[in-house]
Parts: structure tokens; C-alpha cells; sequence
């Protein structure tokens, strides 16, 4: 025969046990992401996802696309298989081609802005560009991309480009561009 007490004792673990598993099934829901990266079309909304350093969240209005939809130039992933990193890390174009960047995994962004980071270049005369919305005095560079959306960018001035993942610049994940 079990006590009261026994059973009240029962009735707090069985209580803890319960809010445990719910807290750690809501921490594990966390890592979905929000926004939309692209689709041909001129707006696209970019919404703060867990990454795997922690960043500010935020949520923006992006500038998706400068070019209609169609064939890219150039492909560059962003994060694939959910690395710190730009693949290729290097690239090459021709001026006037257009490059799109696809979120394999969310949590990053594409910055060519200047402000963004120290490690933004720009060839003079160009225009800064990015996943996210520049457009106005109040810019958050902390925007981020969800996983399977694009970003794409016509590049019109030659030179060369360093651009970054903004939360995860000081993680190295630049990524360099050359138009011919």
C-alpha cells in the first residue's frame, strides 16, 4: 500500500518528468526558420532564425532579387549541409551576370554592405547589395534567410567583391567574387 505522502512524491516527479520533456520538445521546435528568400520577385520578407552562435533576431523586409527569374550566371550556397561557409568561396563572373545565393541551410545571410562588416569590398561605383533590406536609414544586418530560399544579384560594375555572412563573419564565412 502506497502512502499519501508516497503519492504525492510520485505526482512531483511525474510533473517534473512532464515539464522537462515539454521544455526540451519546445527547444528542439526552435530551430525552424521564417521568410522567404526570393521569388523573382522585387520583396521578399527574411525572418530571425536560430544559427548556431547566437545573434540577434530581427525581422525585415529584403530586397530578394535585381533580376527577373530564369537561368543564374552563377551559383553560390550559402551554409551547405549547415557549415559556416560559402561554396565556392571564390568566384568568377562577367559583368552584367547575375549570381544567386541558395540558403541550404537558414540562419545566414549575403551582405556587400559596406556597413555591415569590415571585411565588406566593393569596387568603386558599386552598389551595395544584399539578402536583406538596405533601403533606409534603419538597416538590420542581423536579417536572416531560411533554409531553401534564393537571393540573387546582377553584377554590373567589374572588380572585385568581398562579401560576408553577417552573424557569421568572425566565423570566417566571406566569400570573394571577381567580375570580369
Amino acid at each position: 500500500m502506497v502512502s499519501k505522502q508516497s503519492k504525492e512524491f510520485l505526482s512531483r516527479r511525474k510533473f517534473a518528468a512532464t515539464f522537462s520533456g515539454a521544455v526540451l520538445a519546445g527547444l528542439a521546435g526552435c530551430g525552424g526558420n521564417g521568410g522567404d528568400g526570393g521569388d523573382g520577385g522585387d520583396e521578399a520578407t527574411a525572418t530571425a532564425t536560430d544559427t548556431p552562435e547566437p545573434t540577434a533576431t530581427a525581422t525585415a523586409t529584403a530586397t530578394a532579387t535585381s533580376t527577373p527569374a530564369g537561368e543564374a550566371d552563377a551559383t553560390i550556397t550559402v551554409g551547405p549541409g549547415g557549415s559556416l561557409q560559402f561554396e565556392p568561396e571564390t568566384t568568377a563572373v562577367s559583368q552584367g551576370d547575375t549570381v544567386e545565393f541558395v540558403f541550404d541551410s537558414g540562419g545566414h545571410n549575403v551582405s556587400g554592405h559596406p556597413d555591415a562588416a569590415s571585411q565588406v569590398e566593393l569596387p568603386e561605383g558599386a552598389e551595395p547589395f544584399a539578402s536583406y533590406d538596405i533601403s533606409g536609414d534603419d538597416i538590420n544586418h542581423l536579417s536572416l534567410n531560411e533554409a531553401g530560399t534564393t537571393y540573387r544579384h546582377t553584377f554590373e560594375v567589374t572588380g572585385q567583391y568581398t562579401y560576408v555572412c553577417v552573424p557569421h563573419v568572425s566565423s570566417g564565412m566571406v566569400g570573394n567574387l571577381t567580375v570580369r
